[in-house]
């Protein structure tokens, strides 16, 4: 690639300014007089609880540097697409997951360790979302912002019963037979949806056995009928046999889980099958009114074993630069500037000013947590807190793997006279990883 002379110049402004980018820069950028215009095309969701917020970032990026335009266009179909289009786009917006990581290991990310170097960005972002966004040694994502989950619970309920947030799973289980010595179902659960309830597994494995275990077991590097794989499933399945959850989670979708929590609703019930709480992501509470919402609160999903490094699961979502971008000095200086404490700390106030967005919690360390909702706030200190973070296990799984799972938690969840034990699920579990070894799908 032939870098334009002028474009290499006022590069190095930006990058002086970048590079210890408060909230307040002291000047605006400055350019070559004959710096040609530049139009960057950057793919993003639509959802407006990315692009409302971020448009007022995009919005001062281009005060600062009047000859970048950004075009910010919508998704219309997955990453790994707009990455193998010729030219690609010069800016994605994507997630830790299997696209990030296969994109990475196939070349089709370019190398922005400068934007880390120049906005000193492992020290405001924190070892944790450096090494999300490393792979082989080098740094191909500039992460902007991240979710969080918990166990949700009605707060009434529990201070009627004076039940506090446990922190032991002893704690927890106690508060699971206390709601049922008075007979009320302690926990829904979304099994409609297996990307949601698969929560219940990646946080089992986690706190069982550790967050390195699990990341060889989702990566396919370990057999499903290894014993600690048979422990979750043990355990998630003496939950079940217990009564903590209500009665048919296989017809429960996403919402009616969250909606089963809410006691506001007694003239028009949401849900009729009522329970008190939900391990879920926060981004699940999207559609339910303020007013149900606050009717909910939240704590980390409790510790069982004291020994184990804690895990959290949380998706983190970025920036990053396809390899053959046309413009990728261009791009890069917005992504740097996007990775700014100025440029984020713009949108979480724009998130502040909107009721209807539940927001995410941005990852410079140098924002005013002030800012921050109580939820964001105590989901900030869950996710940033921990060990090591993982996304979602949907989100890692090959298609084989991925497959299987969703018939395991089907049958799982649907009550039915000839329930799946756990050596049943294992052989299918495994089956489904030996598939994706012969299909190619897992690289050992």
């Amino acid at each position: 690639m032939v870098l334009r002379a002028t474009s290499v110049l006022t590069l190095v402004v930006l990058w002086g300014l970048l590079g210890g980018c408060g909230r307040e820069p002291e000047e605006e950028f400055l350019f070559a007089p004959d710096s040609p215009p530049v139009t960057l095309t950057y793919v993003a969701p639509s959802n407006s609880l990315f692009s409302a917020p971020e448009q007022v970032a995009i919005d001062r990026f281009q005060e600062l540097a009047p000859s970048i335009e950004v075009n910010r266009q919508s998704y219309r179909f997955n990453a790994g697409d707009y990455l193998l289009d010729d030219p690609p786009p010069d800016v994605l917006l994507m997630w830790n997951g299997d696209q990030l990581r296969d994109a990475a290991e196939q070349g089709l990310l370019a190398d922005v360790s400068e934007v880390w170097t120049e906005g000193n960005l492992t020290e405001a972002y924190g070892r944790r979302f450096r090494d999300i966004s490393r792979f082989d040694g080098t740094l191909r994502l500039v992460p902007s912002g991240f979710s969080w989950a918990g166990m949700y619970y009605n707060k009434e309920i529990f201070d009627r019963f004076g039940l506090e947030p446990p922190t032991t799973w002893d704690e927890f289980i106690g508060i699971c037979d206390t709601l049922l010595a008075n007979g009320i179902t302690p926990m829904s659960l979304a099994g409609q949806n297996p990307f949601i309830s698969i929560y219940w597994f990646d946080y089992l494995n986690l706190r069982l056995n550790g967050p390195e275990f699990h990341r060889d077991l989702i990566s396919g590097r370990v057999s499903f009928h290894d014993q600690r794989v048979a422990d979750v499933w043990e355990l998630w399945k003496t939950l079940l046999d217990r009564g903590y959850f209500v009665e048919r989670p296989g017809s429960t979708s996403e919402m009616n889980s969250m909606t089963a929590l809410i006691r506001g609703d007694a003239d028009s019930p949401l849900t009729w099958e009522k329970a008190v709480m939900a391990l879920a992501p926060h981004f699940s509470l999207a559609d339910l009114p303020p007013l149900f919402a606050n009717e909910l609160d939240f704590f980390q999903f409790p510790q069982i074993d004291e020994t184990v490094a804690t895990g959290e699961v949380s998706i983190v979502f970025g920036y990053v630069v396809p390899a053959g971008a046309l413009n990728r000095l261009e791009a890069s200086a917005f992504v740097g500037y996007m990775g700014s404490a100025e440029a984020q700390e713009l949108q979480l106030k724009q998130i502040g000013e909107d009721d209807s967005n539940i927001g995410y919690v941005p990852v410079h360390r140098d924002i005013d947590r002030e800012l921050l909702s109580a939820a964001a706030y105590k989901g900030d200190l869950i996710v940033s807190e921990a060990d090591e973070i993982s996304p979602p296990m949907f989100l890692l799984l090959p298609d084989s793997m991925r497959a299987t799972f969703n018939q395991v938690l089907r049958k799982l969840f649907l009550a039915t006279s000839d329930p799946l034990d756990v050596a049943e699920i294992q052989i299918l579990l495994e089956e489904g990883r030996q598939r994706a070894i012969q299909n190619g799908e897992i690289r050992q």
